[in-house]
């Protein structure tokens, strides 16, 4: 299960002057998408770890699945790695998700920027915020889906050394297995989809504030 997310694209503060409504405001949202994007650094070092460990379970997924039940101990090791390799790709989603929860309260802040924009900047600051916090919410969305496909592993790699399990029912949590992953490759789209808006958004504000100078 491989998944690939977009970044919060980082809008370095513009070198200013002067003190005009415009470019105070623009000040303001640029260290508050700052303090959102510096937030996310950890869920963005995640990524790659997640990938690898990913990449190593299903290798270590796929030996498993060429071992017989005679191989009892080659087969409980391999599920012991299997279930290792799941408790750290938890361990990373939980800082994770701390990070994107931290980046999350920073979204309340456009709320007082919208105050002292002109009209027009503001309209658009708040319509960054209406889509900001969707972004955040479909990441919470997103973990909550990942942890019960996690939990839906768990218990298949379980089933696997269990002496009385039926072909049946291990066919029948694999169909599990898959039916959930389809759901969080969903929440990932919607992410990601959510991100690319939140930044196209971000360039249009600083765009109109720039010409409010």
């Amino acid at each position: 299960m491989k998944k690939k997310v977009v970044s919060l694209v980082a809008i370095g503060m513009l070198a200013l002057s002067g003190c005009s409504i415009g470019q105070s405001t623009e000040k303001q949202l640029s260290e508050t998408l700052n303090k959102m994007n510096v937030s996310e650094t950890e869920y963005r070092d995640t990524q790659s770890k997640l990938t690898e460990l990913e990449i190593a379970e299903q290798k270590t997924f796929t030996e498993t699945m060429e071992l017989t039940k005679e191989d009892v101990d080659k087969l409980r090791s391999k599920i012991g790695e299997l279930e290792a390799l799941l408790d750290e790709r938890l361990a990373l989603i939980d800082k994770e998700e701390a990070a994107m929860k931290e980046a999350g309260e920073f979204v309340k802040e456009l709320d007082t920027i919208a105050e002292k924009a002109s009209d027009t900047s503001s309209d658009q600051i708040l319509k960054l915020k209406e889509v900001a916090e969707k972004r955040y919410n479909l990441h919470s969305a997103f973990i909550e889906e990942y942890k019960k496909l996690a939990d839906i592993q768990k218990e298949f790699y379980g089933m696997l050394s269990a002496e009385d399990v039926e072909l049946d029912d291990l066919k029948q949590k694999v169909e599990e297995v898959n039916a959930q992953n389809a759901i969080v490759q969903t929440a990932i789209r919607e992410f990601n989809e959510a991100t690319k808006k939140v930044n196209s958004l971000k360039e249009d504000v600083f765009s109109s504030l720039e010409q409010e100078e």
